[in-house]
């Protein structure tokens, strides 16, 4: 069980002598970057946040988030998507990932046009080992339509626990946007009862990354960390 947030430029708590990403890194052993998804680091950028959390913890996790050309604005259709995505495995290699995580735009539905797309983009790709967990938000990729592709693909069925259950991928890839939906789920501050029904929920998987993530998800990720340590 691993727990983080999408992001660390927000966290409060910088020890002196330490940059925030390294007193994020003391904190929590995982954390999704999220900026990937608005502009591509230099591979540079991406070794000097490798070797600053290496001089805290050698062990710590980054996941990245595929950057926007991919799934919003090209959507798989052309070989642009290719060529990001090797920009992708570039970074993720520089970082050490495990992960890349595709999140399609709530209004990437599943047509047919969509599906081939998505199917012919997973097989181009080269990920030479990287894994890669997916967020298909639109309701019309059902599990008829998501197992075939999750198990073709080796894909890692992200959701958000509050919501349902992944249909498989190992590990399992949890991102905790908040409730209810709409704007009000960004300032959704977790109660009590919402963290222990996530720890019932997480406990039934043997290998598994939480990442929070909403105004309030450095605090609420701690108060996690204290009820699962």
């Amino acid at each position: 069980m691993k727990v983080g947030c999408c992001g660390w430029n927000g966290f409060k708590g910088r020890k002196e002598g330490m940059s925030v990403l390294q007193s994020y890194a003391e904190v929590f052993e995982i954390v999704e970057v999220n900026s990937t998804f608005y502009k591509l680091p230099r591979i540079s950028t991406c070794e000097k946040w490798r070797r600053e959390v290496d001089e805290v913890n050698e062990e710590f996790e980054f996941t990245v988030k595929a950057n926007k050309a991919i799934t919003h604005e090209d959507r798989f259709s052309s070989t642009r998507s290719i060529e990001i995505f090797e920009e992708m495995r570039k970074i993720c290699e520089a970082l050490r990932s495990k992960i890349l995580l595709l999140q399609t735009p709530p209004s990437f539905r599943a047509t047919e046009e969509s599906i081939r797309n998505f199917r012919e983009f997973l097989k181009m790709t080269e990920r030479n080992g990287l894994k890669i967990a997916v967020e298909l938000r639109h309701k019309s990729w059902d599990d008829e339509i998501l197992k075939p592709l999750l198990e073709e693909f080796s894909l890692i069925h992200c959701v958000d626990p509050f919501s349902r259950d992944p249909l498989m991928g190992e590990p399992a890839y949890f991102r905790l946007h908040g409730s209810p939906p709409g704007e009000k789920m960004y300032r959704y501050r977790y109660t009590d009862y919402d963290l222990q029904f996530l720890k019932k929920k997480i406990e039934e998987y043997k290998n598994s990354y939480t990442f929070f993530n909403n105004i309030f998800m450095y605090e609420d990720a701690k108060r996690f960390l204290e009820l699962v340590r």
